[in-house]
């Protein structure tokens, strides 16, 4: 399947809140409040009535945040972790996978990724990131106790934990089907193909 371009601003509002899963009000009050902003490559209104247009790497972000609010977070807060996610590599501290994963990316399979925030996070004042990116092997032997291990930020139990798997596979869906219409096929599940390709009949 082709792949969306991450820094085109292709998408509208309407695609956004579908994608994060919350009403479009809701968003632009995000917008508004200060709480979230623009990122390089959206861009702003220039006619009255004409909804802004976001890259998909925007819509990946507002949709984390989206997620982290739904577990508790405040909007200013998950949007920090939004943008550590990405914005920031490898940084000192991570956890998990030792392959090099993409500012805002994934790391490569087998890993997932997950991105981990305390119970308790710094003021928004704070310039330190308020969640850590953890990569885990679901194969490997130590994968329990390594996730385990990433259920703990700065030595306390983690309220938030989100699977960045799923939601870049809903989001990249939702941009499929913005463009490609509602009868857009469904992302395959990459993973799937890959064994039954490489399984000898």
């Amino acid at each position: 399947m082709w792949q969306i371009p991450d820094d085109i601003p292709l998408f509208t509002m309407a695609t956004v809140a579908k994608a994060a899963e919350v009403a479009p009000a809701t968003m632009r009050a995000w917008f508004q409040r200060g709480h979230v902003r623009l990122n390089d490559g959206d861009t702003e209104r220039h006619i009255n009535g004409a909804p802004n247009k976001f890259t998909a790497r925007s819509v990946l972000m507002l949709a984390l945040t989206a997620e982290l609010v739904r577990q508790g977070a405040s909007p200013a807060i998950a949007s920090r972790a939004a943008d550590h996610w990405m914005r920031d590599g490898v940084a000192e501290g991570q956890q998990g996978a030792p392959a090099l994963r993409r500012s805002g990316g994934l790391f490569p399979a087998p890993y997932m990724t997950y991105l981990v925030m305390g119970a308790e996070v710094e003021p928004e004042s704070s310039r330190e990131p308020v969640c850590r990116i953890a990569g885990i092997d679901p194969q490997a032997s130590d994968a329990h106790s390594t996730l385990f291990g990433a259920l703990f930020f700065r030595g306390r139990a983690s309220a938030k934990i989100v699977l960045l798997n799923l939601i870049d596979r809903r989001v990249r869906q939702v941009c499929h089907e913005a463009i490609l219409g509602d009868g857009a096929p469904p992302e395959p599940d990459w993973e799937a193909v890959a064994t039954k390709m490489l399984t000898p009949e």
